[in-house]
């Protein structure tokens, strides 16, 4: 059975295709994904389980960014903050520009203590992920992305002595 319609199966609701929500958008979040899952996690425990026990078996099918995202919030709502890391990372390769990924990895990597790169990408998020587009840095590479956040928030703060 295809990834949407056994997820619709399970869920209740339909899994749709990412939306990007680019930083000019304005808006807080533009995919509703998180929040649905978190509502059907606490309204409804079994459903999420068995949404949570199809995971693996979906990424294998496909490890497209609606795949990896869904993977990673599972993870994430599941309170498995590593796991929920590397399918947020990798989701964020797969579409840079997305917003909400970024926001959401950055939750992720602050629930695993890393709050020197959580707290670099929320606050020079812009930065981040122009950045990381510029210099190309593709797949799911944390020490890459983490170096990149380190040198951002280290010339942002010479910047800001500056002042």
């Amino acid at each position: 059975m295809p990834i949407r319609e056994s997820f619709k199966h399970i869920a209740g609701f339909e899994l749709l295709p990412r939306q990007t929500n680019y930083i000019g958008d304005k808006v807080e979040r533009k995919d509703s994904l998180f929040p649905l899952l978190a509502i059907c996690y606490f309204s409804d425990p079994q459903r999420f389980k068995k949404i949570q026990g199809k995971i693996t078996e979906w990424l294998r099918k496909e490890q497209s960014e609606t795949t990896c995202a869904l993977a990673g919030y599972v993870y994430y709502i599941a309170e498995d903050f590593k796991k929920a890391k590397k399918l947020l990372l990798k989701a964020v390769s797969l579409n840079p520009d997305n917003l909400d990924t970024w926001i959401d990895l950055a939750f992720a990597l602050r629930h695993n203590g890393e709050y020197e790169v959580s707290d670099g990408i929320f606050f020079n998020y812009s930065y981040v992920v122009y950045y990381y587009k510029y210099l190309k840095l593709k797949g799911a590479n944390y020490s890459e992305m983490k170096k990149l956040v380190s040198e951002i928030v280290s010339r942002t703060k010479e910047i800001n002595a500056t002042i």
